[in-house]
């Protein structure tokens, strides 16, 4: 014991505490049994962890709960943007909840679940349904692991205080391990039950979902891309050959980089000429203020009315008396958006037809007007703004008047080029977009193999929408898409093993204690009071390890964008894969394995026979840490997600100091869009360390559970009134998370075979390993059985969707006499004549022609005997058997199995049985007549074809701009002489006093109609 009292100075403290009683009575007559307290582990510090990582937790949940309630009626842009029609046009909005601070909570959870599916996109019903069977997993699992587990290892007589005794570190007997089997076996056995049940039902639904009437109609379910197309192919006629007439519109993408370079240039130009416009307005305004500022204004003189003109008309140096009619235009509350960023049902002023010229000194439009005269009022022509573009070579032009003679000839250049294109000229890409006339026949073409050579004209997408394309993505060779593609699998792969540097320096971080015993100079930490000890070992590890991933998504997204993934939808599920790996290496195996070292590291090198023992007790103490994470990760993530903090300061507060329209215009009318690749991962990996420690450290069941429950209300809430769903994958999350349950599978039973090894259970521990083989084989049938059905819609269905259930087979009967029709061959019939009869034998002679004693003889050595009294004994033994059986009560028992696993369809059954046969009810046919995702009756513009799916260069409008309207009527003269150029409008924005910009964005020119395609 002199190694321990040289080293740890504290434990040989407690060890020489002679006068209590318990010391060593644990121990009397025994001998190095190599217990935990021998190696000198304490770490009742478990609770106060905890404790300090909830405190913490509990501040940020009540914080923002408030903020919530308190803002949610006065910040409807920010909390229910998804109540304006305006932004929802030609989508559905969702219902209104009441405006009081808990009156709105009965309504909102009586929205019905088949809302959330006809209208907050599949992807977030099936992420609903996720937390959902998360939720129930990890609850269940507390009924089956809790009154068993836990007594068992509280009473594991180990030592282990706080947290940690409930852990399997705290078991010293290896024969209690078989109750922990036990209870793996059927934890695991419903795991898997529920992860086939739920693709099972996801299958169905997704079925249900694309060939609903309304989805089935949209232009995207009937479009197919066909990428990697050979250069024989790359020519619409060619392509129309090889699809038939049901190919509708072939877009076939060429090379339009330059055209590209134009209409961007183009976009820059106009927004470079409207900050100019409105820099004028600005300045000129701030002259005149400064101006009437010092020199007051005489009385306004009698008005005069030209006859031709309609307007006011006055001297120029009267001009301050036209705020008087400006004020009736501009909104009466000054920093505010007029939009009803505060008051939503305020009324709106009238939008003034501007199409004829206005003068504006109000006088009669004949007379001159020369350009900028009524800024030069109030501003010299150096004051004006300008700059040095390169096309001049540097020299210094007015921004304005260059701007307005460049988007004249951009214009005419764009229109140009584009007609080219259209008529065919430019190379063509190898990239395409079909249009079939029907959705069955856009399946068809995507699940046939097009072409005969490998990784041509494939791979293959469907449903993929116009605003989801990436097109840099399409104009990528095959052979780089390739490259790219290894390359950035390359890259992640070293990303995974780089991230785990800062990953292990956070896990040594929540084991201050053993950090500082290494390190002596940070010894200062443990003389912190005890409140912030615990924030430093519980919260902050947790929180570093929150920012550390959150870093992860964003490269993720650049790099699926190099590898040459086609859609945006396609790049989160590219992202999903690949961030699960981050999330399962750096926040689970790194953090557990470094922590779990950096307990027993010391104690190893002094005494290295002591591995085993420390490594099978401070594996299962590593669960502490997650419990301060999940914590973190879903009560407060969830309630900062609630609170939707960047919006509420955009919206209250940078809106009511902005100066530009435009990005007032864009902060209203984006919607806040979700990243799914980001967020699934993040909840599967609490799930897989909770399913890892499920019965290693069964605690961490109930914070799971409870967690889940809290961010499914959050994330309901925010489906339904906050989020933009308008980036779809039709669901195609759900089944990959499915699978990346099973991986928190593999690890619990390989983590539970490894400690019954390092305990010498070898009983259990086989069978654990028969149980691992088991999941396997569930993995690979349940993998080989759902992929097939993922992408691809079956003719079956399509064949039931048009005319009804097929309730029973066709028989003989249809055709009584003679051959099929000729139809009934189906694309085979032609290929076989019947009168031809190749490969059949020749027809045998007639019976009458041979002699009638050979016939009778032919009885004599037959085996036809043989199988006639077999066919009676058979049919005796049946008889008697059923009626000796009739009665018994193991028929009546097989009889409840019988309908227990293959329940009668037509039959009404309990809720266990429907639970347990999604299949039966909750097929196809069950959902068809609930699933019909809105809007209904949209009908696309007659020029879709013009637009759809070429790229954004060929077919985008002029830019329009938006300019605020002003006292000094600078906007009205800069309207009258820029729309020669380009769009231009001050209707719904206003220049209010300092220079600040006040706009109605329901009324603003930038607004686009958006197209459901």
């Amino acid at each position: 014991m002199e190694w321990i009292s040289e080293s740890v100075p504290f434990l040989a403290r407690r060890f020489n505490q002679s006068d209590d009683g318990r010391i060593g009575a644990a121990r009397n007559g025994s001998t190095n049994t190599g217990t935990l307290s021998t190696y000198g582990v304490d770490n009742s510090g478990s609770l106060k962890g905890l404790g300090s990582t909830f405190v913490p937790v509990s501040i940020i949940l009540a914080i923002c709960l408030a903020i919530f309630l308190v803002n949610r009626p006065k910040q409807r842009r920010v909390y229910a943007p998804r109540t304006i029609e305006s932004l929802r046009r030609p989508e559905n909005t969702s219902p209104q909840l009441p405006d009081g601070w808990f009156n709105w909570i009965r309504p909102f959870f009586a929205i019905d679940q088949l809302y959330i599916l006809n209208n907050c996109s599949l992807d977030g019903f099936f992420f609903l349904r996720y937390l959902r069977v998360l939720a129930i997993i990890c609850l269940v699992g507390c009924c089956l692991v809790w009154p068993i587990i836990l007594p068992i290892h509280g009473t594991g007589k180990i030592g282990l205080k706080g947290l940690d005794q409930m852990t399997i570190g705290n078991i010293l007997v290896a024969s209690r391990y078989y109750a922990h089997v036990v209870i793996a076996w059927c934890f695991f056995g419903f795991v898997l039950f529920m992860i086939t049940r739920e693709c099972i039902y996801y299958i169905n639904l997704r079925q249900a979902y694309l060939l609903s009437p309304n989805h089935s109609k949209r232009l995207s379910s009937r479009t197919v891309l066909f990428t990697c197309i050979p250069r024989p192919y790359r020519d619409e006629e060619v392509l129309r050959k090889l699809f038939g007439d049901s190919a509708k519109n072939i877009w076939l993408l060429r090379n339009t980089d330059y055209l590209r370079g134009l209409v961007n240039d183009r976009e820059e130009v106009a927004v470079r000429l409207e900050q100019a416009e409105i820099k004028l307005i600005r300045k000129a305004n701030g002259a005149r203020d400064r101006v009437l500022k010092r020199n007051p204004p005489p009385p306004p003189p009698p008005m005069l009315t030209s006859k031709s003109s309609s307007g006011s008309s006055t001297s120029p140096q009267d001009r301050p008396t036209d705020s008087v009619a400006l004020d009736a235009e501009k909104p009466k509350n000054d920093g505010e958006m007029r939009v009803t960023e505060q008051h939503m049902d305020s009324p709106r002023a009238e939008v003034a037809d501007d199409h004829e010229y206005e003068h504006p000194y109000g006088f009669d439009p004949s007379l001159p007007d020369v350009r900028g005269s009524v800024a030069a009022q109030w501003l010299p022509a150096k004051a004006r703004p300008h700059h040095r573009p390169i096309q001049n070579f540097g020299r210094r032009v007015d921004t304005i008047r260059w701007t307005r003679a460049r988007l004249k000839a951009l214009n005419r250049d764009i229109w140009k080029l584009r007609k080219k294109h259209r008529g065919g000229d430019g190379t063509p890409l190898d990239a395409a977009f079909i249009e079939f006339d029907s959705q069955t026949s856009a399946q068809a073409a995507f699940q046939t193999l097009a072409h005969h050579q490998p990784l041509h004209m494939s791979p293959r997408f469907i449903g993929i929408r116009p605003e989801e394309v990436i097109w840099s993505s399409l104009r990528m060779k095959w052979w780089e898409r390739i490259m790219r593609r290894f390359l950035m699998f390359g890259a992640i792969a070293s990303g995974i093993i780089f991230w785990s540097i800062p990953a292990a320096l956070i896990g040594t971080l929540s084991n201050v204690d053993k950090l500082t015993e290494l390190l002596p100079f940070l010894g200062f930490i443990n003389h912190l009071p005890g409140a912030i000890l615990g924030v430093i070992k519980g919260f902050l590890p947790a929180l570093a390890l929150t920012w550390l991933m959150a870093i992860v998504p964003k490269i993720l997204r650049g790099c699926a964008r190099v590898a040459g993934v086609p859609s945006h939808a396609h790049v989160e599920l590219f992202v999903q894969t690949a961030y699960f790996a981050f999330q399962v290496v750096q926040v689970f195996l790194v953090t557990t394995l470094v922590r779990a070292a950096s307990d027993s590291l010391q104690q190893v090198i002094k005494d290295p026979l002591s591995i085993k023992e420390l490594l099978s007790a401070n594996l299962p103490t590593a669960s502490n840490f997650y419990l301060s994470y999940i914590l973190l990760q879903c009560i407060g993530s969830g309630a900062l997600e609630l609170l939707n903090i960047v919006d509420l300061w955009k919206h209250a507060v940078v809106t009511k100091f902005a100066t530009d329209p435009r990005k007032q215009f864009r902060r209203w009318d984006n919607l806040k869009r979700i990243h799914w690749g980001s967020v699934y991962p993040k909840y599967t990996n609490l799930a897989v360390i909770a399913l890892s420690y499920s019965c290693i450290a069964p605690l961490i069941l109930v914070f799971a559970g409870l967690g889940m429950c809290f961010v499914y209300v959050v994330y309901r809430y925010n489906l339904i009134y906050v989020y933009e769903s308008d980036y779809d994958t039709q669901g195609l999350f759900y089944p990959t998370a499915l699978m990346q349950l099973m991986w928190g599978l593999y690890i619990a039973e390989v983590c539970m075979i490894g400690l019954f090894a390092l305990k010498s259970g070898f009983g259990p521990l086989l069978l654990m390993v028969l149980f691992l083989v088991f999941s396997i084989l569930v993995h690979i049938s349940l993998h080989e059985a759902v992929t097939p059905l993922l992408y691809n819609l079956p003719r079956t269905l399509a064949r039931e969707k048009d005319v009804g259930p097929i309730t029973k087979p066709e028989t003989s009967d249809q055709y009584p006499s003679g051959p099929r029709p000729d139809d009934a061959g189906g694309l085979a019939a032609a290929y076989y004549d019947e009168d031809e009869h190749f490969g059949d034998e020749p027809e045998p002679p007639p019976l009458n022609e041979l002699d009638t004693d050979i016939q009778m003889r032919g009885i004599e050595g037959s085996s036809s005997l043989k199988y006639m009294f077999l066919d009676l004994s058979k049919g005796l033994f049946k008889a008697k058997l059923k009626n000796d059986m009739k009665d018994s009560g193991l028929t009546r028992i097989l009889t409840q199995v019988k309908i227990f696993l293959t329940p009668d369809p037509t039959k009404k059954h309990n809720f266990i049985i429907r639970w347990f046969h999604p299949e039966i009810y909750q097929d196809f046919r069950a959902l068809q007549s609930i699933v019909n995702p809105g809007p209904e009756d949209v009908e696309l513009p007659d020029d879709y074809a013009r637009k759809a799916y070429w790229p954004p260069e060929m077919w985008r409008p002029a830019p329009r701009l938006w300019i605020p309207k002003d006292e000094a009527r600078v906007s009205r003269q800069e309207v009258a002489h820029t729309k020669e150029s380009v769009f231009i409008s001050d209707q719904g924005c206003w220049l209010q006093k300092k220079g600040r910009v006040t706009c109605d964005c329901e009324v603003s020119p930038l607004k686009e109609p958006r197209i459901l395609y």
